[in-house]
């Protein structure tokens, strides 16, 4: 339980990876409005991971307080 952050983070990483591999892919194939789609769940899960981080880091704060 104690990884739970770290652990999330790690893997909405990879799902963010995998959007931008797709959008590049989608941008080979010259279909713009794949590569859009891709780029912006790319950003989703990306923030995703910043938020968690984040949250990670307040706990930490919290529990020094």
């Amino acid at each position: 339980m104690k990884n739970v952050y770290l652990y999330f983070s790690l893997i909405t990483l990879l799902i963010s990876l995998w959007f931008g591999g797709l959008a590049y892919v989608s941008m080979l194939n010259e279909n713009m409005d794949q590569v859009y789609l891709n780029i912006g769940f790319c950003a989703l899960f990306l923030s995703a991971m910043v938020f968690t981080l984040d949250l990670k880091d307040r706990k930490k704060q919290r529990k020094r307080d």
